[in-house]
């Protein structure tokens, strides 16, 4: 499982890398919309993979990673589009590396102020990305727990049968 989580990472990371993102800014957003739904749909299967998992801990482990990079890929390529379609979305234009970091750092809650979103909709996306960002280390955190914890959970206890009705012993 260490080892696909890195595949799928590495994966993530080399075609964020590779794609171009020189579209229009409705496009992006569109586009960062779209994969943010498919993001929580990823995530209700993940939940349900962990819970049938016969290695529930380790399943979501790799589920809550693959689904962070993921997480950030979305947002950094929007970031990325955005300083491509208007140079000025930000302090300072962003290329791949840049928008990478800004994104951590806006995860991550640090915020240097070394990169700053300036027009309104990168301070939009940016404040998204904050409400996003804490729903997922919250919400998702306590649902991939909660996974492990019914995956872990004993089987209920069998009802008993009901009588035999046609058995008249005294």
């Amino acid at each position: 499982m260490l080892l696909r989580t890195l595949a799928t990472t590495t994966v993530l990371l080399v075609v964020y890398g590779l794609r171009p993102v020189d579209r229009p800014t409705d496009a992006v957003l569109a586009l960062l919309a779209i994969g943010l739904v498919l993001l929580v749909l990823l995530l209700v299967w993940q939940v349900r993979s962990v819970v049938r998992s016969p290695y529930p801990v380790l399943r979501a482990v790799e589920a809550f990673v693959t689904a962070a990079v993921l997480f950030v890929v979305l947002f950094a390529t929007g970031y990325a589009a955005l300083s491509e379609s208007g140079p000025d979305a930000f302090s300072e234009p962003l290329d791949r590396v840049a928008a990478l970091y800004f994104t951590m750092t806006v995860l991550a809650t640090v915020g240097f102020g070394d990169i700053v979103p300036v027009t309104h909709t990168a301070r939009i996306v940016t404040t998204v990305q904050m409400v996003a960002g804490l729903a997922f280390v919250g919400l998702v955190g306590r649902e991939f727990l909660a996974a492990v914890q019914r995956a872990h959970a004993p089987d209920p206890p069998a009802a008993p049968a009901p009588p035999d009705e046609t058995d008249v012993t005294p």
